[in-house]
Parts: C-alpha cells; sequence; structure tokens
C-alpha cells in the first residue's frame, strides 16, 4: 500500500517549496550559536579596547556615587550604561544569526501554528530517546569533553608563568591575561566551528531524507502539475478534432486538390492578385484524405492526380505556401484548371 511504501526518490522542486512554507529547512542551531558568537569576537577585537575603557569609566563612575544614593538610581544608570556598552556586541550577534540562517534555508515565513502534540510529555520522552535525541547527547558529549581538552591544554601552557607574576608589573599582567584569554577564546571558537559545521551536515541529511517520496507521491505530484495522462491525451485528441474540423472547412475555398491518389490528398488555394504563391490549406492521409476528395467532389473542387508532386506538398505544413522548387509543377496544373473553366 502507498503508506508503506519506501521513500526512495528525492524530493521534486515542488515539495521542497511546500516544506519551507511549512518552516522546513535545513538549518542547525549550533552553527547559528556559533555565528553570533564569531559576531561577538569580530567586535571585541574591533571595540574591544574601547569597551574595556567604557567598562572602567562606568565601574570608576559608580563608585564615586556618594553612600545613601537612591538604590533605583544607581541601578538606573548602571543598565542604561551596560546596555550602550552591550548594543554593538548584541546588534552584530542578531546579524550573524540572521545572515547564517538566511544561508542555510533562505527566509522563512512560516505561519503560528501551535502544535498541541508538542506539548504531550510522552512525545517529549519518545523524541529524548530517539536517534536524533542520542545525537545530539553524544553532541553535548563531544563539546563537553573538547571543552575540557582545551582547557587542559591551556592551563597547562600557562602554569609556568604564573611563579613570575608577582615580578610583573600590573601591564605585564594585563597583557598576559588578554593574552591567555584570547588564545582561549579562538581555540574553542575554532573547535565548535567544526562540530557545528558537522551539525549543519547531519540536519542537512535528516532534512533531505525526511522529505524524500515515494514513487506513488511522485506519481500524484506529476498528475497535480501537469494534469492527469488520460486527461491530456483526450484534450490531445479534442484539440485534434476541432484542428481537423477548422481544416475541413477550408477545403470548399481550395483551387485544386493534388492526390496520391488513394493516400494522399493536399488542398491549395491561390488568389492571383492577392497572394504571393499557392498556400496549403488541408492535407491527409488514409481517411482523411477520402473525406477531403469527398468534399472536394461535393462542392466542385478540381482533382488532379499527381503522386510526386502530392508527396512533396504533404511535407509542407498547413498554412504555408509552396516552396520556389514546385512553383512550376503546380503552375501547370493550375493553367490546365484555368484553361478548362475558360479562365485564360
Amino acid at each position: 500500500m502507498a503508506e508503506f511504501e519506501e521513500k526512495t526518490e528525492q524530493a521534486t522542486p515542488r515539495k521542497r517549496q511546500k516544506a519551507k512554507e511549512k518552516g522546513q529547512v535545513a538549518r542547525s542551531r549550533d552553527l547559528m550559536s556559533i555565528a553570533s558568537t564569531g559576531g561577538v569576537i569580530i567586535m571585541f577585537f574591533i571595540l574591544g579596547q574601547e569597551l574595556i575603557n567604557r567598562s572602567l569609566l562606568l565601574t570608576a563612575k559608580i563608585l564615586r556615587l556618594h553612600y545613601g544614593t537612591e538604590p533605583m538610581y544607581v541601578l538606573g544608570i548602571s543598565s542604561k550604561e551596560a546596555m550602550l556598552l552591550l548594543l554593538p556586541l548584541f546588534g552584530m550577534a542578531v546579524s550573524m544569526i540572521i545572515m547564517v540562517g538566511l544561508l542555510q534555508g533562505g527566509p522563512v515565513l512560516k505561519p503560528l501554528n501551535i502544535e498541541i502534540e508538542r506539548l504531550n510529555p510522552v512525545n517529549g520522552l519518545k523524541r529524548l530517546f530517539s536517534l536524533h535525541g542520542l545525537f545530539e547527547l553524544l553532541k553535548s558529549l563531544l563539546k563537553f569533553c573538547i571543552g575540557g581538552i582545551i582547557f587542559y591544554f591551556l592551563v597547562r601552557h600557562a602554569l609556568h608563568r604564573i611563579p613570575y607574576t608577582p615580578a610583573m608589573s600590573f601591564t605585564n599582567i594585563e597583557l598576559t591575561a588578554v593574552g591567555l584569554i584570547k588564545k582561549a577564546v579562538l581555540t574553542m571558537f575554532i573547535a565548535f566551528s567544526g562540530i557545528s559545521l558537522l551539525d549543519y551536515l547531519h540536519e542537512r541529511f535528516r532534512f533531505e531524507r525526511s522529505i524524500r517520496m515515494t514513487k506513488e507521491e511522485l506519481k500524484e505530484e506529476y498528475k497535480e502539475t501537469e494534469g492527469d495522462p488520460l486527461i491530456r491525451s483526450r484534450i490531445k485528441s479534442i484539440q485534434k478534432e476541432l484542428a481537423r474540423r477548422r481544416m475541413m472547412q477550408e477545403v470548399p475555398k481550395a483551387t485544386v486538390v493534388i492526390t496520391n491518389p488513394m493516400h494522399i490528398a493536399v488542398a491549395l488555394l491561390y488568389k492571383k492578385d492577392e497572394m504571393p504563391a499557392p498556400k496549403v490549406i488541408a492535407k491527409g492521409a488514409g481517411y482523411i484524405a477520402e473525406k477531403i476528395k469527398e468534399i472536394a467532389i461535393l462542392h466542385s473542387v478540381p482533382i488532379v492526380e499527381d503522386k510526386p508532386l502530392a508527396r512533396a506538398l504533404y511535407k509542407l505544413k498547413i498554412g504555408s505556401y509552396i516552396p520556389e522548387e514546385l512553383y512550376r509543377a503546380v503552375a501547370r496544373i493550375l493553367a490546365y484548371i484555368y484553361k478548362a473553366r475558360g479562365m485564360v
């Protein structure tokens, strides 16, 4: 049955579009998180010293306040200044999240739809103990282990400097501490960026697998987009029949009908002062050829047998003028008809 059929086919563009409209895209939250962290790091490299100086000024300003100053006043000053300090960092972090999100799946406008099933604790447990839940657990353990290993080597590398810190000036201590912090942050960032990239590849694999289609679904989508093959064939046959009727209605206007004589019939129209050359207005083989001859006889249209000319004319499209190489053969027939009618 269709519902148990294995999904082995790649998703079509229409299926991908439908999934995107539902908010289903290959998107890694870890990659967006690490991108926001990267944005903050970039801002620290650009405005780091400025942020530190403004933080020191804010601290000094708070410390200079008189004892007994209203706590809400102190809180207002500190909150306002802290927000101004963090605004560039926050703006950069949000910008990076938006940019990476757009790169992963493009803009997604998902309608607000509260899924009650997600509030069910049983479904939550199922997700927790699913294969994806196991992957998330292993990913968290990997992050913890990598973070611990990096921390161990950084501390081990810095231990030999600790005995010399009492003899250092405050400036040297500050430079050493800043250097260690920079090294730790960049090392952690590079390591977790690799994990985030693997997480994105995993999410993309899950997404591609989730939108796979069965052969039956492909057939149904083809019917929806292109139409049912039976209906399309019926429409084509109706269109051919209508075109055939219109063609037959032109036969009584023909100047002559050239035949093969049994298998092919081609009706030509020529008006000496109005047309540059004779034009094919109807043609057919077999049954259609017989019908053309019947109509021609009924309306007193001359019928001339000329096998080579009939075969050559049959290759032309309806509504097209005859080529120059057929002028002499057709002119000979037209001259014969005009002479028989006393038109010459």
